[in-house]
């Protein structure tokens, strides 16, 4: 028995174990995996009492994010075994990394039981590193602890719960260490975050959210310094009190370091005037640095890491990222006085900066929805007002078919303007940025079409913008899953121009922060991924595409689009949202402190990108990775299926799509979403018409697969991933089918909990 059972067993009994053993045992078996076989099981957990249901749900749950513990502990455990030492390193060509992080909405689990889970992995690579058998009694007692709460999140999470979340893993010891390391190697780590300035859309931003999350990432650095500045004092007293000439001086330099820890309590608070005070901190460090130099004539290692740290964070805080919509930049420039938040954000940054570089605790100030240049002229007019300097960078987000089709030519309007490009030359150091949406994209047009009008809108912004003499930054606003633009680094970077592989700026949203930052040793392969993707560069161009190859993919793209955006502007396909997925409970998932949804009646476009994935996850359909492929397949002739198999083979692009594809379908059990659409309160007719549609575009697209690369597996290139996903796909079975009855009775503790072990199987939320 594992522990986790051993686990069960003492809090439920023998009983209340077989029940779940059985049910495990029979989500393994062949016919416990069929349509009839789940609707089965859905009764019979239909006749267990509300406690009952809950405790199997969290038992699978647990066991999945027990899976997902063993796998991290493993891959950490093996990256650490096999690091290469700092001389035997390729060398990397110069590069920063930039990573945005937030946390809405999608980490669906609590922050409580994440507490528990790392100090699982943690426990799981201690052991594989060197087996202790009192390591078994405390694993056996962190699950102990972890079965006592739920998974799930169970009260709304506020801005600072985010921040939180966020900061408390990013700024960890360990975690610090690799931002140290990264820039002493001249390959710059950097992370931003959304998290307090993002107030595109969310009621709950304002500039006081702005300062907390700054104020709570102030704090934890301040500890870091605090911990160096004690050891550097530590180190030197020894010989500071000696009787020599140079004791006497050290005494000087140990007195002048006790000064500069003065000034730490003032900077903890964040007010008006505070850049000033963290320009006499980084003056006074300096100086202390510079005696000691003088006088041992050595740098100190404490001194260098303390210089390095202030170099990555210069305002002693994560930089935010503002962003606010397009629309409401231009009511706010109308308006005399701060009315509107994103302006009195700007005010209060102002205060801070009182004539310092905005850049100490802003990246950039990014608009959504941008649709013509004169949305980018009003952000700038706006930053003007309340800033008066125009260091804050103003960035447009294309997001939409129409923006991105159109990007370059309001790129080149905004710079035909002769002041707007001197305006980059001189104070954002030459660079114009650029940030591409992939999830609203692909919720607008599918995976495919977005990913197509990307990759066209980056080949088109990079010459444009180049040709003004200037260079271009592309920030990706991709989330975690693959439809929102997620997957492996490889092939998110495989078709990136060189420029976005120059500095590689990345949002990071949710549960993926927790994958990549609770151990050191993934998120450096992670970094590794990036550095050997711009080696490679280095070595190779990206193949460009021929005139004829980029109309087939543009072909392709037209048409899964246009299959697409039907289903979605049929009436009865709004019905099968409403009634056959989580859409109208998403309000009760207390996931993030962002609304899940715009206001407005169902429709696609009131339903933000992230839990419009979600409903897709949930049902294990993914539904806008890979609609349309499969009747464009069907469609197509023998020669011009030929042409698609030899752009396989030649373009990174092409490839990376359909290895993501490939991917996509391999999750997937349409079975799940049968059970669904069974159990709604859908017309039976629509409900078997809709699982018909969906089956056959699926056995097309797998079909497409098949041919296109020539195997018969779909997950051919990492068969280690096809074995988790076998493991792990039919414990999800169970918490689909008490989803369902979660929502028929309208338990909302159920439906949480089955949310967040869904989400843990299926490794994202949405």
């Amino acid at each position: 028995m594992t522990e986790l059972g051993r686990v069960i067993q003492s809090e439920l009994g023998s009983r209340g174990f077989q029940r779940i053993e059985h049910l495990r045992r029979q989500v393994k078996s062949s016919q416990g995996q069929t349509l009839s076989g789940l609707m089965r099981m859905k009764q019979n957990l239909q006749k267990l009492s509300p406690r009952e249901r809950y405790e199997v749900a969290h038992a699978f749950a647990l066991m999945l994010e027990l899976i997902n513990a063993c796998e991290s502990a493993y891959r950490a455990y093996a990256l650490q075994r096999g690091e290469k030492n700092e001389s035997g390193e390729a060398e990397i060509p110069y590069g920063k990394i930039i990573h945005v992080l937030t946390a809405h909405p999608t980490e669906s689990r609590s922050s409580q039981i994440l507490h528990y889970f790392k100090r699982i992995q943690g426990l799981l690579q201690a052991q594989l590193a060197q087996p202790r058998a009192e390591n078994h009694l405390e694993l056996f007692l962190l699950l102990k602890l972890a079965w006592r709460i739920p998974m799930s999140k169970q009260r709304k999470p506020t801005v600072m719960d985010e921040a939180e979340y966020i900061y408390t893993l990013v700024l960890q010891r360990d975690i610090i260490e690799i931002y140290l390391k990264k820039y002493q190697q001249e390959r710059p780590f950097y992370i931003r975050t959304w998290v307090g300035g993002d107030k595109d859309g969310h009621p709950g931003v304002d500039e006081k959210t702005m300062l907390g999350s700054l104020q709570m990432s102030r704090g934890l650095l301040l500890g870091w310094l605090k911990e160096e500045l004690k050891s550097f004092v530590a180190d030197l007293t020894p010989v500071a009190e000696s009787p020599s000439v140079e004791g006497k001086k050290l005494q000087r330099l140990l007195a002048e370091t006790r000064e500069l820890k003065k000034l730490l309590p003032g900077l903890k608070r964040l007010q008006a005037g505070d850049a000033g005070r963290v320009e006499e901190f980084k003056k006074n460090q300096e100086r202390i640095a510079k005696t000691y130099l003088r006088i041992l004539k050595m740098n100190s290692v404490r001194l260098n890491r303390i210089r390095r740290l202030v170099r990555i964070f210069p305002g002693l805080v994560v930089p935010l990222e503002l962003r606010e919509d397009s629309s409401l930049v231009h009511q706010a420039l109308k308006a005399p006085h701060p009315v509107l938040n994103i302006a009195r954000m700007l005010r209060t940054l102002s205060e801070l900066c009182a004539g310092h570089d905005p850049r100490l605790y802003v990246g950039g100030f990014v608009l959504s929805r941008a649709e013509s240049e004169k949305d980018i002229l009003a952000g700038v007019r706006l930053a003007q007002r309340y800033l008066r300097k125009d260091r804050l960078p103003v960035i447009p987000l294309f997001e939409s078919a129409h923006s991105l089709e159109n990007a370059d030519g309001i790129v080149e309007r905004y710079f035909q303007l002769p002041e707007q490009r001197r305006r980059v030359q001189r104070d954002w150091d030459g660079k114009f940025e650029v940030m591409l949406g992939y999830s609203d994209s692909a919720k607008e047009s599918g995976s495919l079409a977005s990913k197509v009008l990307i990759q066209s809108a980056m080949g088109r912004l990079e010459k444009k913008i180049r040709a003004f003499g200037l260079t271009p930054i592309f920030f990706h606003g991709s989330g975690g899953s693959v439809e929102r633009g997620g997957g492996s680094v490889q092939d998110q970077t495989a078709w990136w121009p060189a420029s976005a592989l120059a500095t590689a700026k990345v949002t990071v949203q949710g549960e993926m922060i927790y994958r990549g930052y609770s151990s050191p040793e993934v998120l450096r392969r992670q970094l590794e991924y990036f550095e050997e993707a711009r080696q490679g560069r280095k070595e190779r161009a990206t193949p460009s595409l021929s005139a004829a190859d980029q109309k087939a993919l543009e072909t392709m793209a037209l048409a899964t689009r246009s299959s697409y955006q039907e289903i979605l502007q049929e009436p009865s396909f709004l019905q099968v949202i409403e009634l056959a997925t989580p859409y109208t409970f998403l309000k009760n998932l207390k996931m993030g402190s962002r609304p899940s949804k715009r206001q407005g009646t169902l429709e696609i476009q009131n339903l933000r990108a992230i839990p419009w994935v979600l409903c897709w996850t949930q049902t294990r359909t993914l539904f806008p990775s890979w609609w349309g492929v499969g009747s464009f397949w069907d469609r197509l002739s023998r020669s011009e299926k030929e042409k698609y198999k030899d752009l396989f083979k030649r373009s990174s692009f092409f490839a990376s799509f359909i290895r993501l594809l490939a991917f996509t379908l391999a999750k997937m059990d349409l079975n799940i979403f049968a059970m669904y659409l069974q159990s709604s309160r859908l017309p039976k007719d629509l409900a078997r018409q809709t699982e018909g549609r969906f089956r056959r575009e699926f056995a097309l697209c797998r079909q497409a697969i098949q041919e296109i690369t020539g195997e018969k597996d779909l997950l051919w290139y990492r068969r280690w991933l096809q074995d988790s996903i076998r493991l792990r796909s039919p414990l999800i079975h169970p918490l689909s089918a008490l989803q369902l009855i979660a929502l028929q009775d309208n338990d909302l503790l159920l439906l949480r909990e089955t949310v967040t072990g869904v989400a843990s199987g299926m490794l994202t939320t949405g």
